[in-house]
């Protein structure tokens, strides 16, 4: 397990592995670094240097609950890249991985020699997806980490996932036990504070692959829209039979559209 420590203290837990082109993978909420096997497995296998750390919180990551925010994240990953000497990467985020690679670009454009967006949005939550997030909070407080796990988790996957591959629910579950009842609360709060990115759309130059999963019940269905619309250089495919985690759902579809975009760049 390869650890570094960034500023204020925190550890961050991550692979590295190949030496071609670097593709850093932000992990979603309530999972960590392994939710990307599928895809560390695809592109180290076909020349990429393959990075994927776990979030503050997650996985074997340390945090600050009091300075854990979306913003506080993405300054934690650009100086963990700043630290692997990684001058330039594809930068693929999924969910809150999505919000972090957004406010990564209004910081640090020059890190980017693309990007992919996976089930994920530009703008900040409404009232009735704030009140969600809060009432997740209150669940995670009352009835405990299990309660909130076993609840939510089928939820993330379309239907099909759910009838015909209960695996990818399981290994959904393991990951969520990996991160605690703290650190669950404070990043569904940080996702609720989280500021409207709409703005830093419009400032991409660098090409952008834009991932949605068709059965997805917790991104507006306008945002993969808007995403498109944003950013100059971007395409949008809807990936089937997928909800929240597509690239652990249909990760055979996912990979293709990686790999076609990778190669354009």
């Amino acid at each position: 397990m390869a650890q570094l420590t960034v500023s204020n203290g925190k550890t961050i837990s991550y692979h590295d592995s190949g030496t071609g082109t670097a593709l850093l993978l932000l992990h979603s909420f309530g999972h960590n670094k392994n939710l990307w096997y599928p895809q560390l497995t695809h592109f180290l296998e076909r020349g990429y240097r393959v990075i994927a750390p776990d979030m503050p919180g997650h996985g074997e990551s340390s945090f600050d609950p009091a300075r854990h925010t979306v913003d506080g994240i993405a300054e934690s990953y650009i100086e963990f890249l700043d630290q692997l000497g990684v001058k330039k990467a594809v930068i693929a985020g999924i969910s809150i991985g999505g919000y972090i690679t957004l406010k990564m670009m209004a910081r640090r454009p020059d890190l980017f020699s693309g990007m992919v967006m996976i089930c994920t949005k530009a703008e900040a939550d409404t009232d009735e997806i704030k009140a969600r997030r809060r009432s997740q909070i209150d669940n995670i407080r009352n009835n405990g980490l299990q309660s909130f796990v076993e609840t939510t988790a089928p939820k993330r996957v379309a239907p099909r996932i759910v009838a015909e591959r209960p695996w990818v629910v399981d290994w959904i579950k393991m990951m969520n036990y990996t991160v605690t009842t703290d650190a669950n609360a404070a990043t569904l709060e940080a996702m609720a504070l989280k500021e409207d990115d709409t703005p830093t759309l419009a400032k991409i130059t660098v090409p952008a692959l834009i991932l949605s999963g068709s059965h997805d019940i917790f991104i507006p269905a306008e945002s993969p829209h808007n995403l498109k619309n944003g950013i100059k250089n971007s395409v949008h495919h809807v990936i089937q039979d997928a909800g929240h985690v597509a690239s652990l759902e249909n990760p055979a579809e996912v990979n293709r559209h990686m790999e076609t975009f990778l190669k354009t760049i």
